[in-house]
C-alpha cells in the first residue's frame, strides 16, 4: 500500500473518530435527531448530481437501504451519543463488525470460522463490561441506543450486499436525500421545542454540525471510496480499528472525559474482538503455517 494511501487512510480514521466528539458537542445544544437531519440536508446539496447514477429498478432497494443506514442508524446513534460519553459510545459502536458477521451468516449463508466466533464473543464481552456498570458520564439507555445503531448499520451493510451491486457514491447521495426529510419528520414528532434550540445554539454547535457533514461525511467517505478503488479491503480494514482510538483520544483532549478501569477493560476486550473479526492473515503466511502443520518443508527463497 503506497505511503500516500496509508496517510490518507489515517486521515479518514481521524476524521471519523473526531466525529464522535463533534456529535457530542453539537448534541449538547441541538436536538440530536434534528442535528443529523441537518447533516444530511447539507450533504444532499453537494451530492445531488450523483442521484442519476442509480437505475430506476434499483430505487426500491436504495430507499430501503437509505432508511436503515441513514435514518434509523444515524438517528439511533446521535440519540445514544447524546446520553453517553464519547469514549464509551465509540467502543460500543464497534459492535457493528461482529453484528455484520452474524447477520451475514444468518441471511447470506456466509461461514463463521472459529477465529471469527472468538472475535464476536470477545467483542460482546467487552461491551457487556461497559453495560454492566454504567459510568456517571452515560446511561444504560444511551449505550443500548448506540448498540442498536451498530446493529442497524450491520443490517444495512448486509442488505447492500444482498440487493447490490450498487454505486457507492450514488447510494450516499440517495441516502442523504431520503434520510433528511425522514429525520425531520422524526424530530418533529419526538423532539420538543427543537427550533427554539436551533435559534439559541452557539457558533460552536453549528461548527460541529458542519464538521459532521463536510469533514466526517463528504470528505471522509469520499476519500474512503477513493482508497477502496486503489486498495483491497484487507489492506484498509486495519485502519478502521484506529477510528475508536482517535475517537477516545479526541474526546479526552476536547471533553476531558477521563479514563476508568471499566472503560480500559471494555475497550481492550472489544477492540481485540473486532481485530479478530476484521484482520486476515496474508495468504502466503497462512499457506506456510498450514504446510508446517502438515510437516511440509518451506521452499527455498
Amino acid at each position: 500500500m503506497p505511503l500516500k494511501d496509508s496517510l490518507l487512510a489515517l486521515l479518514v480514521a481521524f476524521l471519523w473518530g473526531a466525529q464522535v466528539t463533534a456529535v457530542k458537542i453539537g448534541g449538547a445544544e441541538l436536538p440530536p435527531i434534528l442535528m443529523v437531519a441537518m447533516r444530511y440536508a447539507i450533504m444532499a446539496l453537494f451530492l445531488l448530481p450523483l442521484l442519476k447514477r442509480v437505475k430506476r429498478e434499483q430505487l426500491a432497494s436504495v430507499a430501503l437501504i437509505a432508511t436503515i443506514t441513514g435514518t434509523l442508524h444515524f438517528g439511533l446513534l446521535y440519540c445514544g451519543i447524546a446520553r453517553v460519553d464519547a469514549s464509551t459510545s465509540a467502543i460500543i459502536y464497534q459492535l457493528a463488525a461482529p453484528f455484520t458477521l452474524v447477520l451475514a451468516f444468518a441471511l447470506l449463508g456466509e461461514v463463521l470460522k472459529l477465529r471469527l466466533l472468538a472475535g464476536i464473543l470477545l467483542a460482546f464481552a467487552g461491551v457487556l463490561v461497559l453495560l454492566a456498570t454504567p459510568s456517571a458520564g452515560g446511561t444504560f439507555i444511551g449505550m443500548l441506543l448506540v448498540a442498536l445503531a451498530a446493529l442497524a448499520f450491520a443490517a444495512g451493510s448486509v442488505l447492500t450486499k444482498r440487493l447490490g451491486p450498487l454505486d457507492p457514491l450514488a447510494l450516499s447521495a440517495w441516502t442523504a436525500v431520503i434520510a433528511a426529510p425522514q429525520l425531520l419528520l422524526w424530530s418533529f414528532v419526538q423532539e420538543g421545542e427543537q427550533w427554539t434550540r436551533v435559534y439559541t445554539a452557539s457558533a460552536q454547535a453549528w461548527w460541529a454540525v458542519l464538521y459532521t457533514a463536510l469533514s466526517g461525511g463528504l470528505l471522509g467517505f469520499g476519500l474512503w471510496f477513493w482508497l477502496l478503488g486503489r486498495n483491497s479491503m484487507q489492506q484498509l480494514s486495519p485502519y478502521l480499528l484506529l477510528v475508536p482510538v482517535f475517537a477516545i483520544a479526541v474526546s479526552q483532549v476536547m471533553l476531558a472525559e477521563g479514563f476508568s478501569q471499566r472503560l480500559v477493560i471494555g475497550a481492550v476486550l472489544t477492540l481485540s474482538g473486532v481485530a479478530l473479526c476484521q484482520l486476515r492473515l496474508p495468504a502466503k503466511f497462512s499457506l506456510k503455517a498450514a504446510n508446517k502443520g502438515q510437516g511440509v518443508a518451506d521452499e527455498p527463497r
